[in-house]
């Protein structure tokens, strides 16, 4: 296998990046079982990938190897309301393909990610997992970041 290159995600790696939101979205579906299925795989799913590689408030990135697309991460600066003294970048998306997990992509794409929100002014980055997705909770707490905020949900 070749090299793997971080990059800015472009409209033409559309459909690489929806296998892996796909991918991704079928990882979380069992810890939220109010997700919709295949959400990824409809036209508003699909618009909403393009919508967010397109916007200058998101940073978009996607790992290569070769030309093809193994892995991609997103997310967008908070809008600072008066509530936070410094910036805080919201990283809001991370895949990896299964086939080139263990591989240090998902480091990298952090690692990437971090670098462009640091470009863009913040000084922190918040992120947030399902606790029961112990992958995604050990490579987050493995690159630093720690634990911050529980979210709580129930049916009624």
């Amino acid at each position: 296998m070749g090299e793997v290159v971080i990059r800015k995600a472009r409209k033409d790696d559309l459909e690489e990046i929806v296998v892996l939101a796909k991918q991704l979205w079928d990882t979380e579906k069992p810890f939220d079982l109010n997700l919709e299925d295949n959400y990824y795989e409809t036209e508003e799913g699909k618009d909403g990938l393009l919508k967010d590689i397109r916007s200058r408030k998101r940073f978009f990135l996607v790992a290569l190897i070769d030309t093809k697309v193994v892995g991609f991460v997103d997310g967008n600066i908070i809008e600072n309301d008066g509530v936070y003294r410094q910036d805080v970048a919201y990283l809001s998306r991370l895949s990896v393909m299964d086939s080139c997990r263990g591989m240090g992509i998902g480091t990298k794409l952090i690692d990437e990610f971090n670098k462009t929100a640091k470009e863009r002014g913040c000084s922190f980055v918040k992120i947030n997992a399902f606790i029961d997705n112990t992958p995604a909770v050990n490579l987050y707490r493995k690159k630093g970041f720690k634990d911050y905020s529980m979210y709580f949900m129930m049916k009624i």
